[in-house]
């Protein structure tokens, strides 16, 4: 698989990490940045939304804007999920100016210009 050029830089850049306390809910931030030229509409998907949550998961950033996406393990489980299964992944799109997010992904056709996936540690 060819590397596709990211448009939608991540902080952390490669790993979300969560205490290894299965029972508890977490939180950890994400910030993302919009390093093209044009507006990017954004969806943030999880492998698994019964443990994860993300907040917001979808949005259009302009050009050079940063905002901060809230993950959310869940808890509540009795062991720790299998670390090596789970990832956030970014995907991002242009957003001709004008248009909503939903409207972004409604009329693009093909898969999205870039991806990003972090993987969960859990420590």
């Amino acid at each position: 698989m060819s590397e596709k050029k990211q448009y939608i830089s991540t902080d952390p850049a490669d790993k979300i990490k969560f205490r290894a306390d299965p029972q508890e809910e977490q939180k950890q931030y994400l910030k993302i940045t919009n390093k093209s030229e044009m507006k990017q509409a954004f969806k943030v998907k999880c492998t698994r939304n019964d443990l994860f949550r993300i907040k917001p998961s979808t949005g259009i950033l302009d050009y050079n804007q940063s905002l901060t996406i809230v993950l959310i393990y869940r808890g509540g489980q009795e062991k720790l999920p299998a670390e090596e299964r789970h990832h956030f992944g970014i995907y991002h799109i242009p957003a001709p100016e004008g248009c909503t997010c939903e409207g972004a992904w409604a009329e693009h056709y093909g898969p999205p210009q870039g991806e990003h996936k972090l993987r969960v540690i859990w420590e």
